[in-house]
């Protein structure tokens, strides 16, 4: 059977399932500032600086570990808030000398304030931040955080590193309109679902996916279970919080 060759016009023709990009100016939303305690910068000549958002407000991060830190807490369930860069913690180290220590992040969860530091696992020995959660653990005040961690790469799991996966595709343009869509759906949920009946409706196709996971990212919606985000992840509206 002979076959046909198409022609140049369709070719060169756009692909309808693919979107153009659009200018900045339509998608610059204003955002909340961010809770740092301390001025954050893009430049570095060391390492990645950046900034993503939770909760709508703008969060920082001082390494691609940091941003999966940060990642990873938004879309834990039991999780209702990242702070990166809380005030300095005052200690005093092996020698009796006053020391103050910033952690990356304080993570809060429905019961417990965590102040986690953020440190590749071949950083930690060279730098003694393990020596310093240690020392920060058993001093810091109640009233400050209930409990002090370390964060490396050695805590992620495949599942981690899929969802941050997913998760940097789905944010990496913003459509408002996909998620105002998203958004519509969500608003009528009363019960747990999953994210391939949200796609579904929203009649979005794989965009729609991707509309949904930043959704879930946003914290608009949450996981019920923590594991990987894909069309069978059950997901519900967050739970009010009161304040």
């Amino acid at each position: 059977m002979r076959q046909t060759l198409i022609t140049p016009e369709e070719y060169f023709a756009p692909d309808p399932n693919i979107r153009n990009d659009r200018p900045w100016s339509e998608i610059l939303v204003d955002r909340k500032p961010s809770v740092s305690s301390r001025a954050m910068t893009l430049h570095s000549a060391i390492s990645v600086h950046g900034y993503t958002f939770i909760d709508g407000r703008i969060t920082w991060y001082e390494s691609m570990l940091e941003r999966c830190a940060a990642l990873l807490g938004r879309l834990r369930p039991d999780i209702v808030e990242v702070a990166e860069q809380p005030p300095p913690i005052v200690f005093i180290d092996d020698d009796g000398v006053r020391r103050h220590h910033t952690f990356d992040f304080r993570f809060t969860t429905t019961a417990r304030r965590v102040l986690t530091a953020v440190k590749p696992s071949a950083m930690v020995t060279p730098t003694g931040i393990d020596r310093i959660v240690d020392l920060v653990a058993e001093q810091v005040s109640p009233s400050i955080a209930d409990e002090v961690s370390l964060f490396t790469e050695k805590l992620l799991t495949e599942t981690d590193l899929f969802n941050a996966e997913v998760v940097n595709l789905a944010t990496r343009d913003e459509w408002p309109d996909d998620d105002a869509a998203v958004a519509k759906v969500v608003a009528k949920l009363n019960k747990e679902t999953t994210i391939g009946d949200l796609v579904d409706r929203s009649r979005l196709g794989g965009y729609g996916f991707d509309a949904v996971v930043r959704a879930v990212d946003a914290r608009r919606l949450r996981l019920v279970e923590y594991g990987p985000l894909d069309f069978d992840s059950v997901v519900a509206k967050p739970a009010k919080r009161n304040d």
